[in-house]
């Protein structure tokens, strides 16, 4: 009863998503890291373009950056609409570091998709982007999302290959759900904002799912 519970929740979800961001802040326009949890030994955080002078965010007023140490994440949780569907993912985000040596500081994004309780059903990673030529390099792929998956941590991964601050830059992370019938755009620009964040509608679905199994009992 649960799972099938569980299963309409997700495919109206689906219905009332299809137009929403999937990430959170994921250029960092926010200021600061709002929708994001920090992980590793660098501190990871927002920088303007004060830390490396000459190396400023690709938009806006801020991006990401893996600032000192020798690794850092930033990790956010997201619900993957369509549950039990034929699912992909399109990851893309912007990398830049200094021109420090072969290789310079670099990083990549890590996909951890997790079951409806949380548990780890598979990881996959991109490739490692190291641009340090005075330019801001792109990365784009397209991942399969297995069937079970109800979300995914989309990790940004800072590592430092040379001397002791971590000068990799990351900006413009977005990531766009696709198949079972949607596209759904990401993009911190092409947010709706009559349309609710998938976190907070599958609140309210899942408390719709609770009255209506409240009264089931109670008739």
């Amino acid at each position: 009863m649960r799972l099938k519970l569980a299963v309409a929740l997700a495919s109206l979800l689906v219905s009332m998503t299809g137009h929403a961001t999937l990430l959170t802040n994921g250029g960092a326009e926010t200021g600061n890291l709002l929708g994001w949890t920090v992980g590793g030994v660098s501190n990871p955080r927002v920088d303007g373009g004060s830390f490396d002078p000459g190396i400023n965010p690709r938009t806006g007023g801020y991006m990401f950056s893996g600032y000192s140490g020798a690794w850092g994440t930033l990790t956010q949780n997201v619900l993957l609409p369509g549950f039990g569907q034929m699912r992909q993912v399109a990851v893309s985000f912007w990398e830049q570091g200094l021109d420090q040596d072969i290789p310079s500081d670099d990083a990549y994004v890590s996909l951890t998709y997790r079951t409806h309780s949380g548990s780890v059903i598979s990881s996959v990673s991109t490739a490692t982007v190291d641009s340090h030529d005075g330019v801001w390099t792109q990365y784009q792929g397209i991942f399969d999302v297995p069937l079970l998956a109800w979300s995914v941590d989309y990790t940004m991964y800072f590592h430092r290959n040379f001397g002791l601050d971590l000068d990799s830059f990351i900006d413009d992370n977005s990531l766009t759900l696709v198949g079972g019938g949607l596209p759904i755009e990401a993009g911190d620009a092409n947010q709706s904002a009559d349309v609710p964040e998938p976190a907070s509608a599958a609140l309210v679905l899942l408390g719709l799912g609770s009255l209506a199994l409240l009264r089931r009992r109670r008739g």
